[in-house]
């Protein structure tokens, strides 16, 4: 009788668990993958990974339904959009935003070319719910101002690539539970994503003693730093870049963002290793060494003090059952 319990008990598990549907791509066309996974709310996050043998055009609506994130983390696309003038394009590193218009985009993937990209697409209805759940009107109303009209791009953080590495741990979990982890990890990207698309921080009040000239020049030091994580310039470069005084560099990115340049950057980086460790199978001085440390004992103790264990370690922890 228990016996019988147990594995009515673990088919009801797995049969009420996010299922992911994979379509490979036609052996005739190229190679790779695309699959996606639906949540209880309706959100859908895919995987897209693609090499053609020539070029592929296609095309299709995108739905008013949705909110887009779309992350690029190889080859770029640029498509068109019927009706409008413009083309959007989406290139290496960077991510985007948006609510789909309901018209019709056509879309040329380059023949040989490695695509990989991470789309999460959230309901609208959804996305309202949340704004109504956790956010003040006037929030409300600049993140509708922002979203819901155009595109809004910003690069790919490693935070966001450590969010990738931990969504498709989804699998450890059976029944409702891993719907949960799901939603988690997708409330967790939409955080992340909202503060860089948006800076509230910056727009508050209290930064308002800084110039908006000297504001976006260290927003901008922040992309830079982010773009180029292992070789990222010291304060007096960076300040150079931007052309900003180094003081007032120094003084308004610890006002901004909380914390120092230099703090922001060990962050960062511990972050994007997190990830690597995670979702590839370099050793520890492989991972130190991509994420700019030249001393793997360095990195090894930098990374105790954030996760509070060692990083040869922290794969296996983060494993269940």
């Amino acid at each position: 009788m228990m016996n019988q319990y147990m594995n009515t008990l673990y088919h009801d598990l797995l049969s009420n668990s996010p299922q992911t549907v994979t379509i490979d791509i036609p052996a005739d066309m190229g190679t790779g993958q695309i699959s996606q996974i639906v949540t209880k709310q309706g959100a859908v996050v895919s995987d897209w990974r693609m090499n053609y043998f020539s070029d592929v055009n296609v095309q299709g609506v995108n739905s008013e339904e949705y909110i887009q994130l779309l992350f690029c983390l190889n080859d770029g696309v640029t498509w068109n959009i019927a009706g409008d003038r413009q083309s959007a394009s989406i290139q290496k590193g960077e991510s985007c935003i948006y609510r789909g218009h309901g018209k019709t985009e056509y879309l040329c993937y380059s023949g040989k070319s490695e695509f990989l990209f991470k789309n999460v697409k959230i309901p609208v209805s959804y996305f309202h719910k949340i704004l109504n759940d956790y956010f003040e009107s006037s929030e409300m109303d600049a993140y509708e101002r922002k979203l819901l009209t155009g595109i809004s791009k910003i690069s790919i953080t490693p935070y966001m690539e450590h969010i990738f590495a931990e969504l498709k741990d989804f699998a450890k979990y059976r029944g409702g539970l891993g719907y949960l982890f799901l939603e988690s990890k997708i409330f967790e990207l939409l955080s992340v994503y909202l503060s860089e698309v948006l800076e509230l921080r910056i727009l508050a009040s209290n930064y308002l003693s800084i110039s908006k000239s000297d504001r976006d020049a260290i927003v901008e030091a922040k992309r830079m730093i982010d773009s180029q994580l292992a070789f990222a310039p010291g304060c007096e470069e960076l300040a150079r870049k931007v052309n900003i005084s180094t003081s007032k560099l120094t003084k308004g990115f610890s006002s901004m963002f909380g914390m120092s340049v230099h703090a922001y950057v060990i962050d960062q980086r511990l972050e994007k290793a997190a990830g690597l460790l995670l979702e590839s199978n370099l050793n520890v001085s492989q991972v130190a060494a991509l994420v700019g440390y030249s001393k793997p004992s360095n990195f090894a103790a930098a990374f105790k003090k954030k996760y509070r264990v060692i990083p040869k370690n922290y794969k296996a922890e983060n494993m269940i059952g």
